[in-house]
């Protein structure tokens, strides 16, 4: 067995998917394979840009999250349920939060939280394992995939890992023990780890030592040389993020709740310089077929308790620049309550992205109540992977062909972030022209609106767009004209559109951009 695939072995084998921490050193002295990796890199990963993904596992209801106060609809079929209109934290004239939402309140007038409305997925499984494991994979319904979309852009990042790993774990996953997020095509990409005092403790207490026998002069002894290394350096991300965590601090109290106890760990890891640039995070209970109002309230003010104190404790430290949170959950809930004071799987839900970084609002129209499914579940208005695109693409500066390979497909950005500066030496697409996801999409082509469009100029000029087929073919050519640099944004209503994927492409003097667009019956 050669040296890549008993690492791989030993990283899929791993009991609690742990990591194996790098075979850092080599046996004669001198650098690191870590430092001859990265000696013309910033060490820290992406430019010290921090992913922090929350996962509401179990269903999350989007409709109680995001309320349309004033829609009578909402109100009818949610008799027991519904948010009242003086109970809402009123963010928009028809918008309310649910009223344990409350400390994310200034948050979304600072400009700092964009809402994604109805996120979903063409054909969406209502299955939570299922559905689940798309999320995490980000692959079509009818795809399965055993990889996860941050673990495939980890390793386009780092194409000499397993062989060559860092210091400090690329992802740091707490509370969830599902194996898709982290499992990439060559080994495990990150830890799984709840508190880092149990962790270091946990590996620490397996420790063999150090020896001193003579080792034979032949392969074999070789190989061992190189297992009692590896044995050795077992320990090192534990000791790593143990000495992050005794670095870092927290400067607020945190909530008493799983929540809580997550972000605190994450902002004190941040704090001592842990340079990890993935945290994924979780909370439970959001399966609520039943007595949803109490259960929902005590998950909302988990929510919104735990992330007020994160965003607080981050910018009390300097470091709330550095951060991007997004939510998660494999899918919303039925529009009608049931029998049992509560609500059934649905389908689309809202999500948030909250940080310095985000252009904040509303993004999409308000659910339609009306245009449901055959099972009385909305239609989602946009794809989850639009919404990983953004962060791939202006978040940590990955470049198109990247971000179309780790997402099997084309996704757009949908421009709910300010771009970042590229991190990635191949990309020489900085300061590009940008065409973001349409708004809605997926498109309901019985349902009469128009589609917003949203593009960014580098520079001044002509520009002209034209909407293609699957095959190819030219089906429209929208509006277009001379414009200014920067963000614009137009209005198109489509006509005659039969339900298919499309592809909209905005061609100026510098090239071309493209995104998708999909129509639903």
């Amino acid at each position: 067995m050669n040296r890549r695939d008993f690492l791989r072995r030993t990283l899929k084998l791993s009991a609690a998917g742990l990591l194996v921490p790098p075979f850092l050193r080599n046996t004669i002295g001198g650098p690191s394979l870590l430092e001859q990796a990265f000696a013309d890199r910033d060490i820290a990963p992406f430019g010290g840009r921090v992913l922090v993904q929350i996962n509401l596992s179990g269903g999350n209801d989007g409709l109680n999250t995001v309320v349309p106060i004033n829609n009578p609809l909402y109100h009818e079929l949610r008799e027991d349920i519904h948010i009242l209109p003086e109970e809402a934290i009123i963010i928009e004239p028809d918008v309310g939060l649910h009223p344990e939402l409350a400390p994310l309140e200034q948050t979304y007038l600072d400009g700092k939280m964009a809402i994604i409305r109805d996120v979903g997925y063409p054909d969406m499984n209502l299955s939570h394992f299922r559905s689940t494991d798309i999320w995490f994979s980000a692959s079509d319904s009818d795809e399965y995939v055993e990889t996860g979309w941050l673990a495939r852009y980890l390793e386009t990042m780092f194409p000499s890992f397993p062989d060559i790993l860092p210091e400090s774990p690329f992802a740091l996953q707490q509370a969830l023990t599902h194996r898709i997020p982290l499992n990439g095509e060559r080994a495990v990409t990150g830890v799984v780890v709840d508190n880092p005092d149990t962790f270091y403790n946990l590996v620490g207490a397996g420790y063999t030592g150090e020896w001193d026998d003579e080792l034979p002069d032949t392969r074999g002894g070789e190989e061992l040389a190189y297992l009692r290394a590896l044995d050795m350096q077992t320990f090192a991300h534990a000791a790593t993020i143990q000495a992050a965590s005794n670095a870092g601090q927290n400067t607020v109290a945190y909530p008493a709740t799983n929540l809580g106890g997550q972000l605190e760990i994450v902002a004190r890891l941040i704090s001592g310089n842990l340079q990890t640039p993935i945290f994924l995070t979780a909370d439970f209970g959001f399966d609520t077929h039943a007595d949803q109002a109490v259960a929902h309230g005590n998950l909302m003010a988990s929510l919104g308790q735990s992330l007020n104190a994160f965003l607080t404790d981050l910018t009390n430290q300097g470091l709330d620049d550095r951060v991007l949170i997004i939510t998660t959950s494999e899918f919303g809930r039925r529009v009608e309550q049931n029998g049992s004071f509560g609500t059934d799987h649905g389908t689309a839900a809202p999500h948030f992205a909250i940080g310095a970084q985000v252009l904040g609002g509303i993004y999409g129209r308000q659910p339609d109540l009306v245009n449901v499914d055959v099972n009385g579940n909305l239609i989602p208005q946009f794809d989850f992977r639009d919404i990983y695109a953004t962060v791939l693409d202006d978040f940590f500066g990955a470049n198109p062909a990247v971000v179309q390979n780790v997402l099997m497909g084309e996704f757009g950005s949908m421009g709910f972030l300010q771009p970042t500066t590229s991190v990635d030496p191949d990309d020489i697409t900085a300061g590009r022209d940008r065409l973001f996801a349409p708004q809605p999409n997926p498109l309901g082509v019985g349902v009469a609106e128009s589609v917003t469009l949203r593009f960014a100029l580098s520079a001044p000029g002509e520009v002209r767009f034209d909407l293609h087929d699957a095959q190819g073919r030219r089906v429209a050519r929208l509006p277009g004209g001379a414009f200014e640099a920067g963000r614009h944004a137009m209005s198109w209503r489509p006509e005659k559109l039969a339900a298919g994927t499309y592809f909209l492409r905005m061609q100026t003097s510098r090239g071309r951009a493209q995104t998708k667009l999909v129509a639903i019956p």
